[in-house]
């Protein structure tokens, strides 16, 4: 892409219809990966009263949520580093971010069927993963092979796991 002072009206009309996208439209990751992070989601947390099936539903719901409220809270172009190995933020950036993005979206998302810590352990968990995937070098298909391995607490303070 040319540099802003370049843009195309073309370019221009595609960054106004990305920014403006459809609801529908509004997620950046695919069926696959959302419904891989729900099987790896449902190992970290228990929705109460409903069996696995029904959990996993639940949770690629969730899952969407996540995705759609980072769609609309970062710029599409650092989210699209989760798809680069070559470039991407270091950790004390991702840090940072994983912090952040976590209180903003606990905020702003209310599950009610969902017992409070494990509401802020399911928007970590995607978080963490998106987050960690965006640094250099990392890929997003690694970093949830390599979920089991993270831990994931209601504290805030240790993203620390999460982004190494």
């Amino acid at each position: 892409m040319s540099k802003l002072a370049d843009l195309t009206t073309e370019e221009f009309k595609l960054i106004l219809m990305d920014f403006y996208a459809v609801p529908e439209k509004r997620s950046k990751m695919t069926q696959e990966e959302i419904i891989d992070m729900a099987r790896r989601l449902n190992d970290k947390i228990n929705v109460p009263i409903i069996d696995e099936t029904g959990e996993e539903k639940i949770l690629v719901k969730i899952i969407l949520l996540i995705d759609t409220f980072l769609y609309d809270h970062l710029p599409n172009e650092f989210y699209d580093l989760v798809r680069s190995t070559d470039k991407g933020i270091d950790e004390k950036e991702a840090k940072r971010l994983v912090r952040r993005l976590t209180k903003l979206a606990n905020e702003k998302i209310d599950i009610p069927y969902l017992p409070e810590a494990a509401e802020h352990i399911a928007i970590k968990f995607v978080i963490g993963l998106l987050v960690r995937a965006a640094r250099k070098a990392f890929s997003f298909a690694e970093v949830r092979a390599d979920s089991e391995k993270m831990v994931f607490t209601a504290s805030a303070d240790d993203v620390e796991m999460l982004v190494a």
